[in-house]
């Protein structure tokens, strides 16, 4: 994981059951991926969620679109259940 989103997200077994999420909440990354393929642009999550920051909300939808959700969940899944 680039180093610069290690901050905006966090992969916890007690959290979710180790599900990568937004740090500082349980917002799974896979809700939010979802939600963008759905339509969701990124000012209408940033109203979804107003608690977490917009910087947030776009450097985690960049990297999402950069290495799509199932490239992202098989990579760090390893690292959620060690």
């Amino acid at each position: 994981m680039p180093k610069i989103l290690k901050k905006y997200i966090s992969i916890n077994p007690k959290v979710l059951g180790g599900t990568p999420v937004i740090s500082g909440t349980r917002i799974p990354l896979e809700r939010v991926f979802q939600l963008v393929k759905q339509g969701y642009s990124t000012q209408t999550l940033e109203e979804t969620y107003p608690h977490v920051k917009p910087q947030k909300i776009q450097n985690i939808i960049a990297h999402l679109m950069q290495a799509g959700l199932d490239g992202f969940t098989s990579s760090y899944k390893v690292q959620a259940t060690s």
